[in-house]
C-alpha cells in the first residue's frame, strides 16, 4: 500500500512542478513559492478544520522541527528558479538524483535519528541506472 502510496506522490510532485513552473512564467520566482505557499496554508488549515485536529503547542519544540517548513519553502524556490531555464523534466530529474543520493546516505550512516539501513552492492546496478539515465539528460 504505501508503495502504491509514494508512486501516487511521485505522481503528484511531478504534476505540481510542472503548474509551479507556469504560475512562475506569469508571477515570477518568489511571488509564485509564496502563492503556493498561501494556498497550501490555507488548504491545510480546512484539512484541519474538517477533521477537527487541535493545534499542537509548539512551545518546548525544538526548532530542528521547523526545518522542513524552511526546505520547502527553498525547495519550490529553487524549483521555480531552474524550472523556465532548463525545463521542468531535467528539474525533476535532478531533483530526484540528488533526492536519491542524499537518502542513500542518511539512510547508509542513519542520520538524523533514521535507523541504519547501509547500502548493499545489490543495489549498485540499480543506482548506477539511475546515475547513467540522469547524466545522459543533462548532457544532452
Amino acid at each position: 500500500m504505501y508503495k502504491n502510496l509514494a508512486l501516487i506522490n511521485g505522481i503528484l510532485l511531478a504534476i505540481m512542478v510542472f503548474f509551479n513552473g507556469m504560475v512562475t512564467k506569469e508571477t515570477g520566482p518568489f511571488m509564485s513559492t509564496l502563492i503556493f505557499h498561501t494556498i497550501g496554508l490555507i488548504t491545510i488549515v480546512l484539512i484541519a478544520i474538517v477533521r477537527k485536529n487541535k493545534f499542537p503547542k509548539l512551545v518546548g519544540m525544538k526548532l530542528i522541527f521547523l526545518l522542513p517548513g524552511v526546505l520547502g519553502v527553498i525547495t519550490i524556490l529553487l524549483n521555480n528558479l531552474c524550472i523556465p531555464v532548463i525545463g521542468v523534466t531535467l528539474t525533476s530529474s535532478i531533483s530526484l538524483y540528488g533526492q536519491l543520493v542524499m537518502s542513500i546516505i542518511v539512510e547508509h550512516f542513519g542520520l538524523f535519528g533514521m535507523p541504519v539501513n547501509k547500502f548493499r552492492k545489490e543495489k549498485l546496478l540499480g543506482f548506477s541506472i539511475i546515475s547513467l539515465g540522469a547524466i545522459v539528460m543533462i548532457v544532452i
